[in-house]
């Protein structure tokens, strides 16, 4: 049976928790972005993508393992939940191969605009294993979103697209739905943090085995390389963590939409950090992400009423 979330995050009202569940989430897209940061960083280096995914997804599954370790949680799983969750490590692979591979053959912006069109993927699956409403609202705020994310990554149109990029940033985006999906059914049964573990390992031994049969790791990595890795690999490790506790409290639905914050975040922190400035369009397409945000957000309260 499903643990009801006031037995995680104490005896609290149905809109306190979705709100918690939308805190976590936003915490878990700042996570992902500053390990995307990071990890383009030791890209710069020299560091090969395959090194450096392998390096910071075994970094994840370690601090997991001790994360569960200090709750005093069990990392087992019953045998049906344990081989679906180490399968899911498919789904992992698929969308670190996808989306990267993808900005080998399309612009990059593109890439991540292929990726989230996963919040369409989910609601409409969802509607079926989840009995999740697909609602005009909700249809709303996904595609405003989605536009805004066109807006925001300056997106524009290519006069000829490389069938491979394509099929591969669709990869990515069906390797995400897979993993919210279906890790929502999961979790009815098993804790989301021991899921989340056997997931992870089953995606870094796939990193692990990909990285091998392409020649292996980089030649020479420096400590440099080495410390940027390894904040990816905590920065990863807390927006796995968190986006696994808030997806057992809103749903597949809601948690694919606010995924779309990742990309705004990333823009607003490559403009802090690197200096960059953003432009009129990038400034509505962001509004427009978080106009979709609070459209979809709003009904929080209602539904838990």
């Amino acid at each position: 049976m499903k643990q009801s979330p006031e037995n995680q995050i104490g005896f609290v009202s149905g809109s306190t928790r979705s709100w918690i569940g939308f805190g976590l989430l936003l915490l878990s897209a700042l996570g992902f972005t500053i390990a995307m940061l990071f990890a383009n960083l030791a890209y710069k280096d020299g560091i090969d993508v395959h090194t450096t995914n392998s390096v910071r997804y075994f970094a994840t599954i370690v601090l997991l393992f001790l994360f569960q370790k200090i709750r005093g949680k069990r990392l087992g799983l019953p045998p049906r939940e344990r081989y679906t969750s180490l399968g899911l490590g498919i789904s992992v692979f698929m969308m670190g191969l996808g989306y990267l591979g993808a900005t080998q053959y399309i612009p990059v912006s593109l890439a991540v605009l292929l990726f989230y069109t996963t919040p369409f993927f989910v609601a409409v699956i969802a509607r079926f294993t989840e009995k999740e409403p697909l609602t005009i609202i909700r249809l709303i705020a996904i595609i405003m979103a989605f536009v805004g994310l066109g807006l925001a990554l300056e997106v524009q149109s290519v006069a000829t697209l490389n069938w491979r990029g394509v099929a591969l940033g669709f990869l990515s985006a069906v390797g995400c739905t897979s993993f919210v999906i279906i890790n929502s059914l999961s979790m009815r049964t098993a804790d989301p943090q021991a899921v989340n573990f056997h997931c992870l390992a089953g995606g870094t031994l796939l990193f692990a085995v990909f990285l091998v049969f392409t020649g292996g790791p980089t030649g020479t990595i420096s400590y440099l390389a080495i410390f940027k890795m390894g904040v990816s690999g905590i920065a990863l490790t807390v927006g796995y963590i968190t986006f696994f506790a808030g997806l057992e409290i809103i749903g597949p639905v809601k948690t694919s939409m606010l995924m779309n914050a990742e990309p705004i975040l990333t823009i607003l922190l490559a403009t802090s950090l690197l200096g960059e400035r953003l432009s009129s369009i990038q400034l509505v397409g962001a509004a427009f992400v978080i106009l979709g945000i609070i459209l979809i957000t709003s009904g929080f309260r209602k539904e838990d009423n």
